[in-house]
This record gives structure tokens, sequence and C-alpha cells, in this order.
């Protein structure tokens, strides 16, 4: 019984659709119109055949009256008896079941059956051998009715109970107000058809048109209407949807001209004094929060960073371009160890972005001449370092993600590569891709494809791995952004042949990169 009271609450406290109360109201107001005209046609039609009735009872008591004269002067009492018993008999026979005639004669009255129990009860309240004595609006007290014609030898009284006068009428009531109802269900039911038409119909259009401009239909059109008011809703919804169509455009033009910024704020066809690099950049929008660069150093060394800023889009990207120009800052004078720098851009980071925005940073210093590579993370995903001895290193997180704490600290750790090895930076848009049971992909699968013993160039190792990602989320759009930053060491004497390698392979590489990117016009 709860649960059917907690439904009846809910569906009173349920916004009722415009059609529902339009019809609900006029056919409301109709119904007790209808139900008003009814009842007060019936009582009229009553009143009517009372009066008639009256009228055809006076007459008739006139008729008998004057017969009754002529009768008794050469009659007896029981001939008038017998003349009026025939004359009720008649009457009943065709309209009349409680037809009763009392004639008053000389002190004394006649009168015949007919009447029911209850209409003997109350005539014997009456003195009709004395006709002067009451007053016939008393009959009208106890719903009779009654034709009276007094006369010096006989006095005449018709008399009919009311409730035998409807029954006899009923019949004729009820036929005149099924047809007047049924004329007023037609009258309902057209003005509820000319409703739909006119209020119901349009709206289910304009409905839709909004529909389809809310799901991203910018080109669907309102029809016009026949009626002032819905075409002016019409042409309203129209031009909010030109006006929405024309800012989604300027809107689109802006994202291509920030994609083409953040896209020339990456480095294109850098080459690494004995590193050969590779990388895929996939916006999960027109721009992206992930940031990868490779900056050369006054001293000879490189400054080589991934970061990932929270979020993605519009506010993502602004804090990538922001991590660039801060690291740009911090490089330009020495002491370029890693640790060093990462405290300065984590300083001027954390005092200008937003409260509650942060981003995790790999940044590490290569050394060509030693192949010494120095590294810190804060709070970033573990880089895959793959030797050519087969060995597997993590370089993992040495302290807190950056924005968080203008005094936060890294352990800065020192590695030598040899010829051959590679390194696979990464974003979390790679390892969180979903398919479509909801199973992230993984850093243990992506490990695994890594480390598989192949002999494809770096690049192709990439492309193979990104494939294996699209696969993996059915070629659906990305959630997130993804970002593949894969280095390789080289020997001074393999240099000249892999940047040239590197430099035959990035146009292949930016290709790639820009068709998995989300189309934005």
């Amino acid at each position: 019984m709860s649960v059917l009271f907690a439904r009846i609450a809910r569906f009173k406290n349920q916004p009722r659709t415009i059609r529902f109360q339009l019809l609900f109201s006029v056919n409301l107001t109709l119904s007790i119109a209808l139900a008003g005209i009814l009842i007060l046609q019936y009582h009229r039609e009553i009143e009517n055949a009372t009066a008639e009735m009256r009228t055809g009872l006076h007459d008739e008591a006139i008729a008998i009256q004057s017969a009754v004269s002529h009768l008794i002067q050469d009659h007896q009492d029981h001939d008038v008896q017998s003349y009026i018993n025939k004359v009720c008999s008649e009457m009943r026979k065709s309209a009349s079941p409680g037809h009763r005639i009392i004639v008053s004669l000389n002190g004394k009255y006649i009168q015949t059956g007919g009447a029911s129990a209850d209409s003997k009860a109350i005539l014997s309240e009456f003195d009709f051998s004395n006709p002067e004595s009451f007053d016939l609006d008393e009959f009208q007290k106890h719903q009779l009715v009654i034709g009276y014609q007094p006369g010096k030898e006989a006095s005449v009284f018709v008399i009919e109970t009311l409730k035998n006068v409807r029954r006899s009428i009923r019949s004729k009531v009820m036929v005149q107000l099924a047809v007047l109802g049924a004329l007023g269900m037609i009258a309902a039911g057209i003005v509820n058809l000319v409703l739909l038409k006119i209020v119901d119909r349009p709206l289910n259009q304009l409905l839709k048109t909004v529909e389809d401009i809310t799901s991203g239909n910018l080109d669907a059109v309102s029809p016009g209407f026949t009626s002032s008011e819905m075409n002016l809703l019409s042409t309203s919804i129209n031009s909010m949807s030109a006006a929405l169509k024309e800012n989604d455009r300027d809107r689109r033009s802006q994202m291509e001209k920030a994609r083409k910024i953040q896209q020339y704020l990456l480095p294109h066809g850098v080459e690494i004094s004995q590193f050969e690099t590779a990388h895929i950049f996939e916006p999960a929008d027109s721009v992206a929060g992930d940031y990868y660069d490779f900056l050369p150093l006054s001293d000879g060394s490189w400054l080589i960073c991934i970061a990932d800023v929270s979020g993605h889009g519009v506010p993502a990207a602004m804090g990538a371009a922001m991590l660039k120009s801060l690291l740009l800052a911090a490089s330009e004078k020495p002491p370029f160890d890693p640790v060093t720098i990462m405290n300065e851009v984590n300083r001027q980071f954390t005092a200008s972005i937003l409260p509650g925005n942060f981003a995790s940073m790999f940044l590490s210093r290569w050394k060509p001449e030693s192949h010494n590579l120095t590294w810190v993370s804060a709070g970033h995903l573990p880089a895959i370092l793959k030797r050519t001895s087969g060995t597997l290193e993590l370089l993992k997180s040495t302290g807190l993600l950056i924005g968080i704490d203008l005094k936060a600290e890294w352990e800065q750790k020192n590695t030598i590569l040899s010829p051959g090895d590679r390194i696979l930076l990464f974003s979390d848009g790679v390892t969180e891709t979903a398919n479509t049971e909801g199973t992230l992909f993984g850093i243990e699968r992506l490990t695994n494809l890594f480390t598989q013993r192949t002999n494809r160039s770096l690049i192709a190792e990439i492309m193979q791995i990104n494939e294996a990602i699209a696969e993996w989320r059915f070629n659906a759009s990305p959630n997130d952004d993804l970002t593949l930053v894969a280095l390789q060491c080289e020997s001074a004497s393999n240099l000249k042949s892999s940047n040239h390698q590197a430099s035959a392979v990035y146009e292949e590489v930016k290709t790639f990169s820009q068709s998995t990117e989300p189309d934005t016009t």
C-alpha cells in the first residue's frame, strides 16, 4: 500500500504536458457544462410534462363534470360510479396507470380505484365531500397533480401522482437527453481534434526540432504553422538554431587555430645527439593537456620531458602551454640538473594554476658524450627502459605531482644507457584506454608489447602499440589524451643513419598522428 501511495505521490508531483493539461481542462469544462445542461433539461422536461398533465387533467375534469351533471338528472349514483370507473379504466390503459377520479355530490363523494397505497393514505387526509374546505395547493405538497372543476350539482377531481407523471415521460426525456448528450460528445470531440491540430501537433514538431538541435543537428529547421503564436515560436527557435550554428562555426575555427598552435609548440624534426626519437600525439579533443618536448641546453646536453595536465580540452591545453613556457624559462641558465629545474617549474606552476589542478611530469637530462640519463618523475607513470641485454627497468615516480605543494621535493636518479637501449614514455591515456567491457589496457599489456624482441624500427614499434590500443577500444575515439614517446640510444657511428631514418619517417608519423585526431570541422 505504501508503494502505491508513493507512486501516486510521484504521479502528482510529475509535471504534466501542455497536451494533457489543455485537453484535461477543456474536457473537464465541457463535461461539467454538458452535465449541467442535461440536468437542467431533465428538470425542464419534467416541469413541462407536469404542466401539460395538469392541463390535461383539468380538461378531463371539465368534461367529466359536464357529463356527470347531465347524468345525475336522470340516473342514480351507481350509474355515475360506473361511468367514472369506465373513464378511469380507459385512461389507465392509455397513459395514466395511477389515474383517479373523485366526484363530489351533495355532501358525499364517489371515487375510482387505481391509486397506490401511499396515495390512498394521502387522499384520506382530504374531505372531498366539502371541496371548498381545503386549498388545492396542498395536493402539490404531496407530489400529486390535480385537475379540478367545481359545479352546483357535482364537483370533479382528476388526480395523478407525480411519480406516475415522471414514469410516463421518462423514456421520452431519456431519448432527448441521449440525443443532446451525443451532440455534446460530438462537439467535445471536434474541440479536441481542433486543439490537437492547432496546439498539440505544432508543439510536438517544435519539440522534435529542439531535440534535434540539442543532439547537435544545428541545421534543424522548424516548419511554419497556421497560428501566429506558433509561427512566432517557430521563428524564435530557427533564429536560435542559426545563432548556435554560427557560434559553433566560430568555436570550431578557434579550436582549429588552438590545435595548430599546440602542434607548433610540440617538437618537430628535432635531432638529439646520439638519440633516435619517435612520438605519437592524439588529443581526446581538439587540444590536449599532454605535453612532451626535447630542449637543447647550452652545455650540449638535452632536456627530455613528458607531462600530463589534469583534465583535457582547453583548460588542460592552457596548462600544458604554461608548462612549456616555465620549462623554457627554467632551463635558460645553469644548473641544468632535472631536480633544480623541476623545483622551479613546480614553484611557478603552483602559483599560477587554478586550485585543484595539477600535472604529472617525467623530466630527464641526456648527456650524449657519456650516455648518462639523469631523471626525476613528479607522479608520472613509470617509463619503461628496455636494455639490449633483454632486461627491463621501470623508471618510477620520485616525488609528488607538480602544482600541489610549493615545497615539494623529488629524488633525482641516474642511469647509463648503451647503444640499442630503448625507453618508452607515455601518458595515462594509454594505460587507461578501456574496451567495451570496461577493462583497461593497463601497463602490463603495454610493457609486454614494448618488450617483445623484434627487428622493427622505433617508429614502427610505437605505431604497432598505437594500433593495438585502437583495436582495444574498437577504433572508438579516445576518452583521454594519448601520447607515446620512444627513445633509442645510438652510438656515434650509427647516429647519422639513425637521424636520417628518423627524418624520413617523421612525416609518416605526423600524418598518422593527425589522421587519428578528432574532426573539428
